[in-house]
């Protein structure tokens, strides 16, 4: 799995809150606003994506020097400070502890709108509000709605399908990736399921075998069950774990395992 939501939309919503209080704009900022928009390093992101990884509901409340939206998946509320030097131009901002976990950036705002350009680690502030592949940044923009900020939108709940329907729905085989590894794990209809993880880096390929495993899994109460019977790792053999599906559609799927970790799969055939 490789995105960055919880980073980005943790950058933007604190410097909106700092904003309330420059001098800068004279209309105060506090209220909801709706993210309308999100290209990330050239890729524009939908709609859908943008609920399941940036915000739950898609906005953003401001009450004063308070910015706060709702983490995906364990819809929990997220709040963060921001330091804005308005005396620039076009102004700047930064998340605290920029200088290690990256988030230099600049903001543009209207009346009713406004637009964030933003930094990932290891690339320089943008100069511009733009986000050309192989750039780095995060575009954003974002509308003031009619909300109420006192009390910020509940995001929709996510759909409910019986144990059933997710059998079906999970049958095939899906895949994620992270820095060193892909797997792909293949859910038969007998409850039969196999696994693979395969190395990206060449030196670990020369020096580590494929690993491959082989168990069972049921759906059980809406969460996936599975159990490690055979594996080319001895110490997966035996292995039970299980997670609980977010959302799910033909091409990819977003569950929440036992520990809380997001995972995200996309349908490999």
């Amino acid at each position: 799995m490789n995105y960055r939501p919880n980073f980005a939309i943790c950058v933007f919503l604190g410097i909106v809150g700092s904003l309330s209080t420059s001098t800068l704009w004279a209309q105060s900022l506090d209220g909801v606003w709706e993210i309308t928009a999100v290209i990330d390093n050239g890729r524009v992101v939908s709609p859908s994506e943008i609920r399941t990884n940036y915000a739950a509901d898609g906005r953003v409340t401001i009450n004063g020097q308070v910015a706060q939206f709702i983490l995906p998946m364990t819809y929990q509320r997220k709040q963060l400070p921001f330091a804005v030097d308005a005396s620039r131009s076009p102004a700047r901002l930064d998340l605290a502890g920029a200088e290690k976990t990256g988030g230099r950036g600049i903001i543009l705002p209207s009346k009713d709108s406004l637009i964030l350009c933003l930094a990932s680690r290891d690339h320089d502030r943008p100069t511009s509000f733009s986000s050309p592949a192989g750039s780095g940044n995060l575009l954003i923009t974002l509308s003031r709605t009619n909300g109420d900020a006192s009390s910020p939108p509940q995001p929709n709940q996510p759909q409910t399908y019986s144990d059933d329907q997710l059998r079906r729905m999970l049958s095939g085989t899906w895949g994620h990736q992270d820095e060193e590894t892909i797997h792909y794990l293949t859910f038969d209809t007998d409850g039969d399921i196999s696994a693979t993880m395969t190395w990206k880096d060449n030196f670990k390929k020369m020096f580590h075998q494929d690993v491959r495993s082989s168990g069972t899994w049921k759906v059980q109460d809406g969460v996936v069950l599975v159990k490690i019977d055979s594996s080319t790792d001895k110490e997966r053999n035996g292995q039970l774990f299980s997670f609980r599906i977010r959302s799910i559609n033909p091409t990819e799927l977003v569950a929440v395992d036992a520990q809380g970790t997001v995972r995200q799969e996309w349908r490999a055939k």
